[in-house]
């Protein structure tokens, strides 16, 4: 029986009638349960479990399909030309034969017919298909989650109610009371006053009580708290005396009282002062309360003092601005809580993503040193460990865990991306990466790192040469005010897609906006790609434009501005003045390194082999720690220009192997290893990492 065949006695038999009935019946149920789930107080997941269960009963409703009203039909033999003959009827070998021919033996399933065993086929693959979609529900909405308590009813509420309960006093003296009430009030101030929640008070469940009680409901303060208030959190605790000391415990528990999410450690104050006790539970009541659901806080042991928290967020907020201001607010947060570690690493963060690796890499020392066996803390240090070595696999690795406990957080968002593609050049990493954002609630002309993700993940695309998903990604920012990052990767796109009007365009608008220096860096950056792309002439046509502007401005040129104009004419090929301007700039540059590797490229096209030799010699006594491959990869530019391809890729691989990243103008987008790129050991380096 051919598809056509089976198709057409499905439909005669009413078969796709019968499926429809349970799709049509399941659309409607589903409809139905997602309007009157809420009134019935039933939780959001109820619904995944709904869907679940219609999905694996799609098949049982097949099977149950042909068992109750296909199969009565198939046994009828009489009816079925070809069929009549039996194991009991065959009158002969041959009859047998052709029996045993037609039928089709399966584990408990015997086909004796063609229509039969087509209909188990399908059978077969909608159960393959139905147990792969619930696998994927499973999965997204189990297996992913932090702990396998997803698989049952959330026992939490989810509001944001808080019911402080009264502090019980073990102290055995009645006049300690009043501290207890002091606990209490003072937390829920500290509450109410910081907007972290609504405060449910003992008051309020004493009232509930005796109300329910004159009611004859059976009630009691759970209950009260359970059945009617329904807090998300309760806050209780305890105090008593201990050789003259108070000692003050207290814990968070759920909404229902049977589960602890926090148990903060002892208080200890002198027994004349519980008010500094007090203080300090509230504080830590507060980091918790206001703290719960930040992922990038589950590093922490112990819930920060809250004054510290305050102190985080804002050193958080400045961290988005690039302030410097940064620092401070960052060592007022270790001050504020000691045992605080988000804002030591972030300190460590804050020198290194400054470049100033000695100073990030001794606080990271110390605080290796203090920090106990949490595994989220030992993690961080291992990967800023790794980024002082240049181990940029464990850097990327490491981070990754990060990254996957709050993928949308958009720090973390952003540094995995950089890592994948510069630290271990794997731009195919980055799309899932950057998707796991939704992009329509970015302000560009306020978020520095929503701008630089665009730049990431467009030079991620144009490593993959997905050329027109780049420009449609980033065009729209083409005749903006800012954005400069983003105008980079732009210029690159349109340079790789040949559409020189729009190189021209997007350069002018970039001057007419007054950005002069950065308008001459572009002008030299579209140079370049022009090289790449084997356009000596366009080339030329952008830095001779530069190079006329600066000569009118002449002694007026910053240090910047002069650095420039050296590179345009060394790649000008005007070689004699390009040495006269490097000679000129090594005095002043901050860049050492770069500087005399141009100069040492320069003394060897003047035929100086002398002097290049004693530039190379000296690039070579620049080496220091933290740099990360860089006179490596410096004296691999040299070696290019010289045409000697051995001693060009064993400094690269030196280079890489030292942590020195992939970005937009080195490696594979360095303009003096094009002749090299597709050959086996370059492509050994670019994937050196994976």
């Amino acid at each position: 029986m051919n598809f056509k065949s089976f198709v057409k006695e499905c439909h005669d038999k009413e078969v796709f009638k019968n499926l429809s009935i349970y799709i049509v019946s399941s659309w409607v149920l589903i409809q139905v349960f997602s309007v009157i789930y809420e009134p019935f107080g039933l939780p959001k997941i109820s619904m995944t479990y709904l869907l679940l269960v219609l999905l694996v009963g799609f098949p049982f409703y097949v099977y149950l399909l042909w068992r109750y009203r296909l199969k009565p039909l198939e046994s009828k033999f009489s009816r079925r030309k070809g069929l009549k003959v039996t194991s009991k009827t065959a009158g002969s070998k041959e009859e047998l034969k052709g029996l045993k021919k037609r039928k089709v033996h399966l584990p408990g399933v015997h086909f004796y017919s063609p229509f039969q065993k087509l209909y188990f086929t399908s059978l077969f693959i909608i159960s393959l298909i139905s147990l792969f979609s619930a696998a994927l529900i499973v999965k997204a909405n189990f297996i992913n989650q932090d702990n396998m308590s997803a698989f049952t009813f959330p026992e939490e509420p989810d509001n944001d109610r808080i019911a402080v309960l009264p502090f019980e006093n073990n102290t055995t003296d009645p006049n300690l009371d009043v501290i207890g009430k002091m606990a209490v009030d003072w937390i829920m101030h500290g509450i109410t006053q910081n907007k972290v929640g609504q405060v449910i008070s003992p008051k309020v469940v004493e009232d509930y009580t005796k109300v329910l009680k004159a009611t004859l409901v059976p009630s009691g303060e759970n209950g009260v708290l359970k059945e009617y208030l329904k807090p998300s959190k309760v806050v209780t605790g305890t105090y008593y005396l201990k050789d003259g000391r108070l000692l003050l415990q207290c814990s968070v528990l759920d909404g229902n009282m049977n589960r602890t999410l926090v148990s903060f450690e002892i208080t200890e104050c002198d027994a004349d002062s519980p008010l500094d006790c007090i203080e300090a539970v509230k504080q830590r009541v507060l980091g918790y309360l206001d703290s719960k659901g930040m992922a990038q806080l589950a590093l922490e042991e112990t819930p920060p003092n809250y004054k510290a928290y305050k102190l985080w967020l804002e050193s958080d907020a400045l961290l988005e601005l690039q302030s410097d201001e940064q620092l401070s607010y960052i060592n007022e947060a270790i001050a504020a809580d000691s045992s605080f570690f988000k804002p030591k690493i972030d300190r460590v963060a804050y020198y290194y993503n400054r470049d100033q690796f000695a100073v990030a890499d001794s606080l990271l020392q110390v605080l290796a040193a203090e920090t106990g066996t949490k595994k989220e803390q030992l993690n961080m240090i291992k990967h800023y460990e790794a980024c002082f070595n240049g181990d940029n696999r464990m850097a990327y690795r490491t981070y990754q865990e990060e990254y996957n406990v709050a993928p949308v957080e958009i720090e973390l968002n952003l540094s995995t991306m950089v890592l994948a593609l510069q630290f271990v050049n794997r731009p195919q990493d980055v799309d899932s990466i950057y998707r796991a954002i939704p992009e329509d609630d970015f302000d560009l002309d306020n978020c520095i790192s929503c701008e630089y993700r665009y730049f990431v993940k467009g030079m991620a695309n144009l490593e993959l040469e997905q050329l027109d998903e780049t420009i449609e990604l980033l065009e729209p920012y083409a005749r903006t005010a800012g954005q400069e990052w983003i105008k980079e990767v732009l210029m690159k796109a349109y340079v790789m897609d040949e559409n020189h009007t729009a190189v021209y365009d997007l350069l002018q608008h970039i001057r007419l906006l007054g950005r002069i220096d950065y308008w001459q860096l572009m002008m030299l950056k579209t140079g370049l790609e022009y090289l790449k792309s084997g356009d000596d002439s366009k080339a030329n046509q952008y830095f001779d434009e530069v190079l006329e502007y600066q000569e009118k401005r002449g002694a007026l040129l910053s240090l910047a501005e002069r650095e420039i104009q050296a590179e345009l004419i060394f790649y000008k090929k005007d070689y004699p003045e390009a040495q006269n301007k490097f000679e000129a700039l090594l005095p002043e540059s901050g860049d050492a390194i770069a500087i005399q590797s141009f100069l040492a490229m320069t003394y060897y096209k003047n035929g100086n082999q002398i002097m290049a030799e004693e530039s190379l010699a000296k690039l070579d006594n620049l080496r220091a720690k933290y740099q990360f491959g860089e006179v490596d990869y410096a004296l691999a530019r040299y070696y290019a220009l010289t045409d000697n391809e051995h001693e060009t890729l064993d400094h690269l691989t030196k280079a890489v192997a030292a942590g020195k990243r992939f970005t937009s103008t080195t490696f594979q987008n360095d303009v003096l290893f094009q002749s090299m790129k597709s050959k086996e050991d370059f492509q050994k380096i670019l994937t050196f990492w994976y």
